[in-house]
């Protein structure tokens, strides 16, 4: 299904509010949706990436488009996106650094966040979510036995190094494992640092087990958490949130909803919606009831059988696993076949678990990361 054309969304946004500072009218929802945006941009490409100093997104802008190493490593439509962000009253002369990146394959994380300047004393720190690549997309996986994942640790990290460099108020955000990130970073930065948050933007990000959300630190920034889904969201309505989600309208279906771009925005806020649909509550019940008849252990197995397979395709983004499609089904097909009785067992097993919690539809008991 195409997205509604007549819609209205980010950029429509930016032509409607884009000649407004945000001194003359303060961060909204919308905004923070653009700035979740704004961190896919691979700022890791740029010849001198804005890690220790701060450059304005017109600058940015300028030292991105255009360039021969951005190639192929725009996601979406982020290309566009900088494009209208560079000459913005609103956007274009805010600043942006201390950027970290780190992919490390071997302990199975991406990670990368951007802080930026909104005003004097106010700072947006966004983290990225999942990109293409298939350790991004196991690290995805992870979160649903697992908790805390190093990407989290590290979200935490970076927090706690911004807050020590600037002095002010603090805003955080991002958008699919990025809300998952800022929600935990936010939550276990220490009180100090937590007393400093004015808010957190979470876009259609994971949720947690229960002994994260029965904690203190998530208890307590739990108030200033803002959680958007779309009305058929799955990747948003992983594992349980203690904070209220609001349910928008995206002009996509299925798991395109997922995409920020899809969202319909209307002034300065999304359409908001009732309630999700009866489609995504029946994706929510079966995976997280998949999910709670698992052991921890079992999941583990499945989650590495399936990431093996994709590594024997010898791929290291999702788009090179398109591209080489029939490569791709020879690899997995080969990797499926030399696994040991034991993994395919398992895995054959969390198929029928999961074609089960379909069947029922009955909402499993909350668990947390050990099962209990």
């Amino acid at each position: 299904m195409a997205a509604v054309t007549n819609m209205t969304d980010i950029f429509d946004y930016l032509d409607w509010r884009g000649d407004l500072s945000f001194e003359a009218d303060k961060l909204n929802e919308a905004d923070g949706a653009v700035l979740a945006r704004f961190s896919y941009v691979p700022f890791e490409y740029l010849p001198d990436p804005p890690r220790d100093g701060f450059r304005t997104i017109e600058e940015l802008a300028r030292e991105a488009l255009g360039n021969p190493a951005f190639d192929g490593k725009w996601k979406f439509r982020d290309e566009e996106l900088m494009a209208a962000l560079a000459p913005s009253v609103r956007y274009g002369k805010l600043e942006a650094g201390l950027f970290e990146e780190r992919f490390d394959e071997k302990i199975e994380t991406q990670f990368s966040a951007i802080t930026v300047k909104l005003s004097e004393g106010l700072y947006f720190v966004v983290f990225r979510g999942t990109d293409n690549t298939v350790v991004g997309w196991k690290e995805d996986l992870n979160m649903s036995y697992l908790c805390p994942i190093p990407g989290q640790l590290l979200a935490v990290e970076y927090l706690r190094r911004v807050a020590e460099r600037l002095d002010g108020r603090l805003i955080l955000g991002g958008h699919s494992k990025g809300g998952n990130l800022a929600v935990f970073a936010g939550a276990f930065c220490g009180e100090e640092i937590q007393g400093r948050i004015d808010a957190v933007y979470n876009y259609d990000g994971p949720g947690f087990f229960e002994d994260i959300l029965k904690s203190p630190g998530y208890q307590a920034i739990c108030p200033k958490i803002h959680t958007f889904i779309p009305q058929s969201s799955v990747v948003g309505m992983l594992l349980d949130h203690g904070e209220s989600s609001a349910v928008v309208h995206s002009g996509e279906s299925g798991l395109h909803q997922h995409d920020l771009y899809s969202w319909e925005i209307r002034g300065p806020r999304f359409v908001h919606l009732g309630t999700i649909t009866g489609g995504s509550r029946f994706v929510d019940m079966a995976l997280k009831g998949w999910i709670a008849e698992m052991t921890p252990e079992q999941f583990e197995q499945v989650a590495g059988a399936v990431y093996t397979v994709m590594e024997e395709t010898n791929a290291h983004t999702l788009h090179e696993m398109r591209e080489n499609w029939m490569d791709t089904a020879v690899s997995m097909i080969r990797s499926v076949g030399n696994m040991d009785e034991n993994t395919r067992r398992v895995a054959i097993e969390s198929i029928k678990m999961l074609a089960r919690n379909a069947t029922h539809g009955t909402r499993p008991e909350r668990r947390n990361r050990r099962g209990q």
